[in-house]
């Protein structure tokens, strides 16, 4: 199954894809849903790099759903040029034991002096597929939320705080 959903941001695409590049978000914009504890390595490095990592995933930041493996394919960095149209600048192709397939891109464009932000992910699980998807959709809209947050407050530190 597949969801797409889009966020309109108050910065410029540079700027995002600077920002999404930088580990220190993941748990930040995926809270309270999901939280990933890292395995293998056992810590991110401070920016995503073309690698797989192993991870562990708790919903709710407590709840143990097993482990992840994020297979980082592409990330655009602040150096990379980006296209005058949509571009993709994050590619997990994702898998675990209950997820077969969790494959996850951000695709970003300017539009009129702010930032489209779009997620797309492709679910596969089996029988499970539905609420993979079902769980994707609150992940990714609170997500989207909590970045429209992020942006709007120049990702402050304490943006998400409170």
């Amino acid at each position: 199954m597949r969801l797409r959903l889009t966020v309109l941001l108050p910065c410029p695409p540079e700027r995002l894809v600077a920002e999404l590049a930088r580990t220190r978000w993941l748990n930040r914009l995926d809270a309270p849903v999901l939280r990933f504890d890292p395995l293998d390595p056992p810590t991110f490095p401070e920016r995503w790099r073309t690698a797989d990592y192993r991870v562990g995933l708790r919903v709710g930041g407590r709840l143990p759903l097993g482990q992840h493996t994020l297979v980082v394919r592409r990330v655009l960095d602040a150096g990379d040029p980006l296209a005058d149209g949509p571009t993709e600048i994050w590619h997990d192709a994702g898998h675990s034991a209950l997820v077969r397939t969790w494959d996850h891109r951000v695709v970003v464009e300017a539009v009129h002096g702010m930032t489209r932000c779009t997620d797309v992910a492709e679910i596969r699980a089996g029988l499970l597929t539905l609420p993979a998807w079902l769980f994707a959709q609150v992940l990714y809209r609170v997500r989207g939320r909590r970045l429209t947050r992020l942006a709007g407050h120049g990702f402050a530190d304490d943006a998400l705080d409170g």
